[in-house]
C-alpha cells in the first residue's frame, strides 16, 4: 500500500503544478515514471510507470488528488472548496518493522484554498483541509509558492512549501501506540509538525498536443517526524519524468 500512496502524492503535486500554467488543455493524460523515497523503515521501493490523467473546467478541477470548485474568481486572485484524498500511512505487512502495527489507513479532506498570482512574483496559495473521515481526526495548514519562467523552449517552475500538521494528525501516521510497543520498537507519541519543502518542474512542448516534464522535489522531515521509531532518515527525495497528451 505504502508504494501505492507516494505515488499518488506525487501525481497530485505535478497535477498541480502543471495546473498553474496559461491556456491549459481541458483533459490531458499522460504517463509517469517515478523514483520515489518513503521514510518508514524497511520499504523498498523501485521505479513504476503509472498513468496521469487532468481536468480544467471554467470553474471545477480534477489535479491528481485533489477536486476543488473555485467560488471567486478574478483577475490574480481565486478561493475554491476543495475535496482530496489523503492517503499517507501504511499497511502493517508493508515491511517487517511494521509487524504488529495497527494499519494507518487513508482519509478524504475537505479544504479551502485562496491563490493569488502575478506575471512578475508566481504564485501563493494558503490553504487549510480537515480530515473528515476522522482516520486521525487533524488538520493541516499550508502556504506554498510556485515561480514561472523560461529557458529556451522549456518553462521551468521552481516552488516551496510549508505544512503545518496538528499532533493528531502527526501522531496518528508517526506515532507507536503502547499497545504495539516491541522490543527496539519503543511507544512514541508527537506533537504538532512544521513540514518544508523545495521543487523544480521543468515542462517543455513536442508539437500542438504532446509535452515531456520532469520534476525533483525534497522536503525536510521535522524532529517530531524523524524521532519516531518508524523512521529511518530525515528527508524524502522524490523524482519523475513524464508525457502527457492534450485531448481538446
Amino acid at each position: 500500500m505504502q508504494t501505492q500512496l507516494f505515488v499518488i502524492a506525487l501525481l497530485a503535486a505535478a497535477s498541480q503544478a502543471v495546473a498553474q500554467q496559461p491556456d491549459l488543455p481541458r483533459w490531458t493524460v499522460g504517463a509517469l515514471v517515478i523514483d520515489r523515497d518513503a521514510p518508514y523503515r524497511d520499504l523498498d521501493e523501485g521505479l513504476l510507470l503509472v498513468p496521469l490523467v487532468g481536468f480544467e473546467g471554467e470553474r471545477a478541477y480534477l489535479r491528481g488528488l485533489r477536486g476543488g470548485l473555485r467560488l471567486v474568481e478574478s483577475p490574480g486572485f481565486e478561493l475554491a472548496v476543495f475535496a482530496q484524498a489523503r492517503l499517507d500511512g501504511y499497511d502493517s505487512d508493508d515491511s517487517s518493522y511494521l509487524a504488529g502495527m495497527a494499519d494507518r489507513r487513508a482519509s478524504l479532506d475537505l479544504g479551502v484554498a485562496s491563490t493569488w498570482t502575478s506575471q512578475r512574483m508566481g504564485a501563493l496559495e494558503l490553504s487549510a483541509a480537515a480530515d473528515v473521515l476522522d482516520r486521525s481526526g487533524g488538520y493541516e495548514l499550508a502556504a506554498s509558492w510556485t515561480g514561472r519562467f523560461k529557458a529556451g523552449d522549456w518553462t521551468l517552475m521552481p516552488g516551496a512549501s510549508v505544512r503545518w500538521q496538528d499532533a493528531k494528525m502527526v501522531d496518528y501516521y508517526y506515532g507507536v501506540r503502547a499497545s504495539e510497543a516491541l522490543l527496539g520498537r519503543a511507544a512514541y507519541s508527537t506533537d504538532a509538525a512544521l513540514t518544508p519543502d523545495v521543487s523544480l518542474l521543468a515542462t517543455r512542448k513536442l508539437g500542438e498536443r504532446w509535452s515531456v516534464f520532469a520534476r525533483a522535489s525534497h522536503a525536510w522531515l521535522p524532529s517530531e517526524v524523524t524521532d519516531s521509531p518508524l523512521v529511518d532518515r530525515n528527508g524524502n527525495t522524490s523524482l519523475f519524468l513524464g508525457v502527457g497528451y492534450s485531448l481538446d
